[in-house]
């Protein structure tokens, strides 16, 4: 009886094993695959993040998992188009950066409650940049004196519904001199508009910028609260302007979550827990980790009403700031 009872239970073993698989964390993905829509251009800090996360999640789900970049309008056109045409079936979700999306909904474009949110994992503090080897702009006291020394004329390049275009208003507002926005798609041409001396300066992201061009890019000061570690030695934005005797400037940061439409939610809330869940996991498996490490990437985690909070909490600041992305 006992072997009989051993021969069941090992029979039972290898078809759980069979149906689950050894390599998989859960059930097989019940589409072909999971696209992951990215609304800007690739070579970008979030293209390079689904790319790295996409081999570890096809682990997790069974299935292949492919980035899809669908760049346009500052995160529009890609956003729009997954909440029209894109099933809601859990075969495409969006991966996406805040405050893009809240520059969308000061365009009218969508609002925020036409989403689900969900595996909030990136956090990075704006910086004021310049080229690093062309040695015209030392500290950023020196950029504002050009500015103010040349109205119109010093150059920004900017992405439409980021921070940097409401970073660009508010230091023409404050050094009373205006400053020539350069419009750009995607953080990777943003940045190499700088490296290449298309433009002057830019105000994007700490850690991305690290990552893509810490050798030909130079940060000047800091948009945040307190000291950046991976750029410690480089002084707060407000530090200079109290210096200038001039009014603070916000807090301004990037965020970077997922967002599926309702229906996907409500329709399969067993599909969008186990794709939570695996998203999580894959984000915490130590190789990918090291990897992001290696590219001073900072990875972290929320569940998805965290991640909710977040960002209608940050949306608050956006639409402060609304006239920035008109």
């Amino acid at each position: 009886m006992k072997a009989r009872n051993s021969l069941v239970f090992t029979a039972l073993t290898i078809a759980i094993l069979l149906l689950f698989g050894t390599g998989v964390g859960y059930c097989k993905w019940p589409t072909k695959q999971l696209n992951i829509i990215v609304p800007y251009g690739a070579g970008g800090t979030t293209d390079r993040v689904v790319r790295v996360l996409a081999p570890f999640l096809e682990k997790e789900l069974g299935v292949p998992v492919v980035p899809v970049n669908r760049p346009g309008g500052g995160s529009i056109v890609g956003t729009k188009a997954h909440l029209i045409n894109d099933p809601s079936d859990g075969s495409f979700i969006v991966y996406t950066i805040q405050p893009y999306l809240s520059g969308a909904v000061v365009k009218g474009a969508f609002k925020l409650e036409d989403f689900d949110y969900f595996g909030l994992n990136y956090y990075s503090p704006q910086g004021l940049w310049v080229n690093a080897k062309t040695g015209k702009y030392k500290t950023a006291e020196d950029l504002f004196k050009a500015i103010q020394a040349q109205p119109g004329k010093i150059r920004i390049s900017v992405i439409p519904n980021s921070w940097s275009r409401a970073a660009a208003a508010l230091l023409s507002e404050r050094l009373g001199a205006s400053i020539k926005e350069i419009p750009y798609e995607g953080g990777g041409k943003q940045r190499m508009a700088v490296i290449k001396k298309e433009v002057d300066f830019t105000v994007t992201e700490i850690h991305g910028t690290l990552a893509a061009a810490a050798e030909d890019m130079a940060c000047l000061a800091v948009f945040a609260k307190k000291p950046v570690p991976e750029v410690a030695n480089v002084p707060l934005i407000n530090d200079k302007m109290k210096a200038l005797r001039m009014a603070p400037l916000p807090n301004i940061s990037n965020t970077r979550f997922f967002l599926v439409k309702p229906a996907f939610r409500k329709t399969y809330p067993d599909r969008f827990n186990m794709l939570n869940t695996a998203i999580e996991k894959a984000f915490k498996n130590p190789e990918l980790v090291e990897i992001m490490k290696k590219q001073k990437l900072d990875i972290s985690w929320m569940s998805p009403d965290e991640t909710k909070a977040e960002i209608y909490e940050s949306d608050a600041v956006a639409q402060k700031f609304a006239q920035f992305w008109k």
